[in-house]
This record gives structure tokens, sequence and C-alpha cells, in this order.
């Protein structure tokens, strides 16, 4: 067994659940769907399937799951 099995305890904290795109996640803004390549304030690119960057308001941001 590994020396350090067992050796680190985390502890418990509460952090505040604030939005935070993660980039490289695909998303879903209005009619747009892409992965997200940068956030600059409030602004967040999305590149698109055919390779195109677009610029979207980070608060429209839905993360894009597929059932």
């Amino acid at each position: 067994m590994s020396e350090l099995y067992n050796t680190w305890k985390g502890k418990e904290r509460k952090v505040s659940k604030t939005f935070s795109p993660m980039i490289g996640m695909i998303y879903q803004s209005q009619n747009n769907i892409g992965a997200l390549v940068a956030i600059e304030d409030d602004v967040a690119t999305l590149q698109l399937k055919n390779k195109s960057l677009i610029k979207v308001q980070v608060q429209t941001l839905k993360i894009k799951i597929d059932e």
C-alpha cells in the first residue's frame, strides 16, 4: 500500500454556489450551441460546429446535456 494512503484529510467548508462556466464544455445560448473557448467580463465566446466564433452574454449560457 502507498505511503500516502489515508494521510490527507480534507476539512468541510461551505462554498458559495456561484456560476462559473467551464471552458471546453458545450453550452447553449439563445439559438446557438457551441464549445466555450473564452470568457471576458460578461461576454463569452462560443465556437460553433462550423468553427465560427460568436460572442454571447455569460448570463444566457445553459449547459447542453444530451439525453
